[in-house]
């Protein structure tokens, strides 16, 4: 096959899936808003039994939203270098808005995030580096039992800004450790509800890495896991 023909069939099947994902996103959209609004008791209200069945539809709507989210990431990660727009913003306004981002699903997983952020500039690319925060938290919510809390975190050195990502989960094995920013990897599952694509991280990883920055993972069985990233290039606010 020709060049100039393997690369139209590229083109064809890099829009059908950009399709794809736009129909599938809308769809969930619309379920998690009806979904908000039967939980917020406006249309009338709601028993126990069906408030814990319409908080589970949320939540895998968000879940599944992730999903899709990576699969858009992962493709333009592979098919071009990524393009980094660097300049100078508030650290806790980035924050802010990952925390935005996840607070329904905290919410609908009944899990409590709490923010810990130093006045300080990062040198970034902004939707990037939202993007490996908003990753980092829902992973975290997602692998945490309900009424627990998850906690983020950002602090300078002078060098570096440090992120954390600190839960009280289920945590990772320590064979486990080292691979679950490669691609495609999934830790071993130990609640029936937890599912992921297996590419957040390794999105993580390469968007950081992007900046000249490191991601780690420290974490126990059955204490929690912490989440951890920097990120080259700030300074403090005046």
């Amino acid at each position: 096959m020709k060049n100039k023909d393997l690369l139209e069939q590229q083109k064809f099947r890099d829009e059908f899936i950009a399709q794809m994902a736009h129909e599938i996103k809308n769809n969930l959209s619309i379920m998690t808003s009806l979904s908000g609004v039967l939980l917020s008791e406006k249309l009338g209200s709601i028993n126990q039994n069906q408030k814990e069945r319409i908080q589970r539809i949320y939540s895998m709507a968000m879940q599944v939203n992730s999903l899709v989210k990576d699969v858009v990431s992962y493709q333009r990660l592979g098919l071009e270098q990524i393009h980094l727009d660097k300049q100078h913003y508030k650290i806790d306004e980035l924050c802010k808005d990952a925390l935005i981002k996840i607070e329904p699903f905290s919410i609908s997983r009944k899990v409590t995030v709490n923010a810990n952020i130093d006045p300080v500039r990062i040198f970034c690319d902004y939707n990037k580096i939202l993007e490996v925060l908003v990753n980092l938290l829902l992973n975290a919510i997602k692998f945490s039992n309900p009424n627990t809390a998850v906690t983020l975190s950002a602090s300078s050195d002078g060098q570096n800004i440090l992120f954390e990502v600190i839960d009280q989960g289920i945590g990772i094995q320590e064979s486990e450790q080292e691979k679950i920013f490669d691609m495609f990897y999934q830790v071993k599952k130990t609640q029936a509800d937890v599912f992921g694509s297996g590419l957040g991280l390794a999105i993580c990883k390469t968007l950081v890495e992007s900046h000249g920055g490191k991601i780690w993972v420290r974490s126990k069985i059955g204490e929690g896991s912490t989440f951890s990233f920097t990120i080259p290039q700030r300074k403090k606010l005046t």
